[in-house]
This record gives C-alpha cells, sequence and structure tokens, in this order.
C-alpha cells in the first residue's frame, strides 16, 4: 500500500513536471519588461532627455522690444521704438554642440539601457530562486507522503508489539519536521512570486516554471571580451569621456564674441528712423575659468573610466573563477547522486528489520540534506551565471 502510494505521487510529480517544461523562461522575462512600471519610466525620462539635447543645438529665439515715450515740454509728439533681432553664436559652435548634443543622447540610451538590464536581472534572480523553490517543494511533498505513509505503518505496529512507542515517537517528530519545512518553502515561495507580481507592474504571472534556463558551456577569454565591448557601464563611460571632450571644445567657442543682426525702427514726431543694427558680445571675464573647469572634468572621466574598467575586468575574472567552481561541485553532486540510491536501500533494510527506525531517520535524513546541498549549488550556479551575464538581457 504505501509503495502504491509513493509510486502514485512520483508520477504526478513527473507529469506535472513535463509539462510545466513547454513554459519559457524568456517569455516570463519579455512580460515583466513590458509591464514594468520602473523601465516605462525610464523609458519615459530617456525620450524627455532626447528632446531635451535635441533643443541644445537651437539657437535662442530671436528678441523684440518696443517703447513708447509721450511727448514733453521742449518735444512736441511722442517718442515710439521698436527693435527685433537674433543672436547666434560662432558656427564652430553650433557643430560643436551638435555634436555633444547627439553623445549625451547616446549616453542617456545607455543609461537607460543599464537601468533596464539591471531590472530585469533582479526579476530573473527571482525567477531563479522560484524554481528552487518549487524543486523543493516537489521533494518535500515526496518525503511528506513517506513519512506519512511511514507513520501509518509505525502506529499499527505499535498495536502488534512489533516496533516500541520511541520508534512512533521518531516517526511523529520525523513528519513533523517534514511539515514545517513544506510550510517553510512555500511561504518564501509565495513571497517571491509577490515580488515578482510587482516587478510585472502588479499584474498576475504563470509561474509554472520548475526547470532553470540552459546554460551554454562558458568560455572565460570570450566573455572577457564580449563584456569590455557590450557593458553598460563601460560603455557609459566611453561616452562620458567623449562628451567631456567635446564640452571642452564647446566651451572654448562659448569665448568666442557672440553677434547679434536685427532691424530696428524710432519715430519721433513726424519723422521715422529705420535700420539694420548689428550687435557684439565679447566674454571677458570668465573664459579662462570655465575652460578649465570643462577640462579637469575631462581628466577626471578618463581617470574613472580607467578604474571602472580595472573593476570591471577584476569582477568578472572573479566571477568565472566562481561560476567554474560551482559548475565543478554540481557535476561532483550529479554524478555521485545519479549512482547512490540510498533511500530504497534504506526503505529495503528497514522492512527487512536490517536497521531500527532510529537509524533509517538518520541515515535518510543525511542523505536528503546531500541533495538539499545540491538543489542549493544549482540555485548558486544559476545565479552567479545571471549576474556575470546580465549585459546580455
Amino acid at each position: 500500500m504505501m509503495k502504491n502510494k509513493i509510486t502514485l505521487v512520483l508520477i504526478m510529480i513527473i507529469v506535472f513536471i513535463s509539462e510545466l517544461k513547454s513554459q519559457s523562461f524568456d517569455e516570463i522575462l519579455k512580460t515583466i519588461e513590458s509591464n514594468n512600471q520602473d523601465i516605462q519610466a525610464a523609458q519615459k525620462l530617456l525620450e524627455s532627455k532626447i528632446y531635451e539635447y535635441k533643443n541644445m543645438i537651437l539657437p535662442e529665439g530671436p528678441e523684440f522690444s518696443y517703447g513708447y515715450f509721450p511727448d514733453n515740454s521742449s518735444n512736441i509728439g511722442s517718442k515710439e521704438t521698436f527693435e527685433i533681432s537674433q543672436s547666434f553664436q560662432m558656427p564652430c559652435f553650433y557643430r560643436n554642440q551638435s555634436s555633444l548634443s547627439k553623445l549625451l543622447t547616446e549616453q542617456e540610451r545607455i543609461s537607460y539601457q543599464h537601468f533596464r538590464q539591471t531590472v530585469l536581472a533582479e526579476a530573473k534572480k527571482l525567477l531563479i530562486e522560484s524554481i528552487y523553490l518549487t524543486k523543493m517543494s516537489y521533494l518535500l511533498q515526496t518525503r511528506l507522503a513517506d513519512a506519512e505513509s511511514l507513520l501509518q505503518a509505525y502506529t499499527k505496529r505499535l498495536e502488534t508489539g512489533d516496533v516500541n512507542l520511541l520508534e512512533v515517537n521518531k516517526s511523529k517528530l520525523y513528519l513533523l519536521h517534514i511539515q514545517n519545512q513544506v510550510k517553510t518553502v512555500q511561504t518564501e515561495l509565495n513571497s517571491i512570486q509577490k515580488q515578482l507580481i510587482y516587478y510585472n507592474g502588479g499584474q498576475e504571472l504563470n509561474f509554472d516554471l520548475a526547470e532553470y534556463p540552459q546554460i551554454l558551456e562558458i568560455n572565460a577569454d570570450e566573455i572577457t571580451i564580449e563584456k569590455q565591448n557590450n557593458d553598460p557601464e563601460l560603455l557609459y563611460a566611453s561616452k562620458q569621456i567623449e562628451s567631456s571632450a567635446k564640452m571642452v571644445k564647446v566651451t572654448r567657442n562659448l569665448q568666442l564674441p557672440k553677434f547679434s543682426m536685427g532691424y530696428a525702427g524710432e519715430t519721433v514726431a513726424d519723422e521715422k528712423f529705420r535700420g539694420v543694427v548689428i550687435g557684439l558680445s565679447v566674454p571677458l571675464w570668465s573664459g579662462n575659468s570655465a575652460v578649465k573647469k570643462a577640462k579637469f572634468e575631462s581628466q577626471y572621466l578618463e581617470l574613472s573610466s580607467l578604474s571602472m574598467q580595472t573593476k570591471i575586468e577584476t569582477e568578472t575574472k572573479a566571477q568565472i573563477d566562481k561560476i567554474q567552481s560551482l559548475k565543478k561541485n554540481l557535476d561532483n553532486y550529479s554524478q555521485t547522486l545519479s549512482s547512490v540510491n540510498n533511500i530504497e536501500l534504506l526503505k529495503k533494510s528497514l522492512e527487512l528489520g536490517e536497521i531500527s527506525s532510529i537509524e533509517y531517520f538518520t541515515e535518510i535524513s543525511y542523505f536528503y540534506q546531500i541533495y538539499d546541498d545540491y538543489l542549493i549549488s544549482e540555485k548558486e550556479y544559476q545565479l552567479a551565471v545571471c549576474e556575470m551575464l546580465q549585459f546580455k538581457l
């Protein structure tokens, strides 16, 4: 009877898992990307910044002035004046300002991409945690069924005197331990699912995921080069350097004379005067300070970029070492556990009376702990790969 019940539970789990494999991990991430309110807000901010930088290359609007002066004791008739003029910088300013605008826009796009990847990486980590807890839940349901069946069998055998009360009590404690594990895992799983709903903009998600995304073989050299070329933090730092260099040129251009041209008129009584006006503005006082400030900022960003590159290279190497170590541990677990079937051996030994219930619970708890450690290693491996490959999201 106990064997039939366990077999039924295992069949149900296998069928359930096979159905869940059809669910796509990437599809859930795409859904979250579409519905996440933080990403949507960042997208709107990017659009506003694009328009802001477009406006940088436009000259200031024309100026218009009008004056009216009533007549006085010495002159008969009122006086009216008007002037409309347009100011502009040297042509080199607009050329450099246009290049700066494009660079700043690219910076904002990279910044948005980095933010988007960060949000998706956090959601992916939650999905990985959800899969781990789902796997634990499946295992614990099987263990719970075993514990319940064992307690029922021991309770009956107590009536016939085949086992003593100590063994029955041990079965009760073992069942209680499994029940508490089931509750803890379910509570954690519910919490993770609520967080994922938040990341999905408050909309429900299909959480039917029981398998991790497939991880292709990781080549340390290729990943390092790819990350150097595509990591948004490095790309952003590179654009900052370009922007700061261009800002130095723009600042120098601003120290050149500024011109204005326009049309003006004056009417005094019956006399009218009309003509062209030309203006010239020369920045004398703040030129050197502004250029020096821009130069120092450019030098600062260059040094910061070098520091950032060294930091990311070091972090990438550490991540690769960690992943390789986790993969090795994971392979060792898989090879050992696939060749060991302690649960069935322990059950047979217990049924044949070769071991006591105390020995059975001790040994099976040890085996369960090893398998739980394997699942934790599997999860940590997935999380480590997710962190390293965040720039690909």
